[in-house]
């Protein structure tokens, strides 16, 4: 066989990309073009590989070392949207003699619970996001704020990014749990939050998840007027990854540019 030139070297490994919709790191991408080709030096599929992946608008990079077509990323984002966006708009019935029955839906808490963190000083600055606005399979926090140092501040610290999972739904804890343990690849606190009518064996289950993995559970009463929000856990203090804050900062520019300001 002959040795391959840059072009089909590029063609190689977007075929290979095309037969893997959820992605290749890097290694098994190079390894099977390799083992096909030994008439093409090793060091030359390398560098056109490099240089593919540094420059190609169709290649994507979902995490670290790990590249996909750009069709199946957008793909798999526009189905965490969809995903995202019926969960928190599914209405919640109440019926209760303390509450007003009627309906509610996760939503409808995002802007007090973003209150809630300003108010207790655990972040300068918050706002609702929700849904599937950043897009991803890692979905999207519905509330995030930031904590940075105000002028009058003697002791100039490094802003620290907050996150929190809304559930309405009491029936929801696990969904809850891994949310609000995927957003501490970004965020240096994660908050889960849900109400109070969920069972006691799934709170004590969720107790002590979140001493374990350092998240922070919060319960509150399925009333838009008053949540009254309350700590059950505190969050630990993380270093998130780098690479996932500034991927995630990155979709917030694209979808939430005024947020993005307003939190930066």
């Amino acid at each position: 066989m002959a040795k391959l030139n840059r072009r089909q070297i590029h063609d190689e490994v977007r075929a290979l990309l095309d037969q893997h919709p959820g992605g290749l790191r890097w290694a098994d991408v190079l390894r099977p073009v390799i083992a096909a080709h030994p008439e093409t030096p090793s060091n030359s599929i390398r560098g056109a590989t490099h240089l593919l992946f540094q420059g190609a608008d169709d290649i994507v990079k979902i995490a670290r070392g790990t590249y996909q077509l750009a069709k199946y990323a957008e793909a798999d984002a526009a189905d965490a949207v969809a995903q995202d966006d019926a969960v928190a708009a599914t209405p919640v019935a109440i019926d209760t003699d303390d509450l007003y029955a009627g309906s509610v839906s996760e939503q409808d808490f995002y802007a007090s619970f973003a209150r809630w963190l300003m108010e207790n000083d655990e972040v300068t600055v918050a706002g609702a996001l929700g849904g599937g606005s950043l897009g991803g399979k890692w979905g999207t926090p519905d509330v995030i704020g930031v904590l940075k140092p105000r002028a009058q501040d003697i002791f100039k610290f490094e802003p620290q990014i907050v996150t929190a999972e809304i559930k309405a739904t009491p029936d929801q804890p696990v969904v809850a749990f891994g949310q609000a343990v995927a957003y501490r690849l970004f965020s240096h606190k994660s908050y889960i939050v849900v109400p109070r009518t969920t069972t006691s064996d799934d709170m004590n289950r969720l107790q002590s998840l979140c001493s374990i993995h350092g998240v922070g559970l919060v319960v509150f009463t399925l009333d838009m007027d008053l949540p009254d929000y309350n700590v059950v856990v505190l969050p630990a203090v993380a270093s998130p990854d780098m690479f996932y804050v500034n991927a995630m900062l990155d979709r917030l520019k694209g979808s939430e540019p005024k947020l993005l300001n307003r939190l930066f």
